[in-house]
């Protein structure tokens, strides 16, 4: 687990994300998500303050990330610049 999460931390970090995930992609550019898709920070601290592990959150977050992943994907095609990134992600 902590060789995974390190693999992401790597993959993750503020100047990759920013230049493949928001130079490359249009000004105003959205991608239509349900209500149900988007995890708050107030769901978090809720979730924290109940009896959720931290396991536990770390796994929504990994799955809520993933499905994200996945939906930004379905809109992006083979040549753009940001395509391979997200593969490896």
């Amino acid at each position: 687990e902590c060789e995974i999460t390190r693999l992401l931390q790597d993959k993750l970090q503020y100047e990759m994300r920013l230049q493949y995930m928001k130079h490359y992609f249009p000004i105003d550019y959205t991608v239509q998500v349900q209500y149900e898709e988007v995890l708050r920070p107030s769901n978090i601290t809720h979730l924290r303050n109940g009896t959720v592990s931290e396991a536990a959150l770390r796994y929504l977050w990994f799955h809520v990330s993933s499905q994200a992943l996945l939906r930004i994907r379905e809109v992006l095609l083979e040549k753009h610049p940001s395509w391979k990134y997200t593969q490896e992600l």
